[in-house]
């Protein structure tokens, strides 16, 4: 029972240990206490993020009521000129930059174009292509 717990708490440590802490401040976004990225989410259906000099490098948007099903997001990598659709994985904005770090897409408040492309073979679900 002992070694059971020390295993289920070493798991949770673990975890834990790769958790990366994102805050949305005004059009801030930091990562661990640093300033990374700039957001513009007026518009709750177009979140557009941006480096710390303003040039944007990602698009999110929420589409809903469409042809393709009652709701849907669409990332665009603008850099990469690659898109990637998804109905039944929820990208929230805080969702996607979690997904973007743990996969070593965004590195150092950068995206590493190679990852990218992986990226969207990953997790492109080809909703319009339906």
């Amino acid at each position: 029972m002992k070694n059971l717990f020390l295993l289920a708490f070493g798991l949770l440590l673990s975890q834990t240990a790769f958790c990366q802490d994102i805050v949305f401040k005004k059009d801030i976004v930091s990562v661990d206490g640093k300033d990374c990225l700039k957001v513009n989410d007026r518009d709750p259906n177009n979140v557009s993020f941006m480096d710390l000099e303003g040039n944007e490098i990602f698009f999110l948007k929420f589409i809903h009521n469409s042809k393709y099903g009652p709701l849907y997001t669409k990332t665009t990598f603008l850099n990469q000129k690659l898109t990637m659709t998804a109905m039944s994985y929820g990208f929230t904005k805080k969702l996607l930059l979690k997904k973007l770090l743990m996969d070593g897409t965004l590195t150092n408040c950068a995206l590493v174009p190679a990852r990218v492309e992986n990226f969207v073979l990953k997790y492109d679900e080809k909703v319009e292509d339906k």
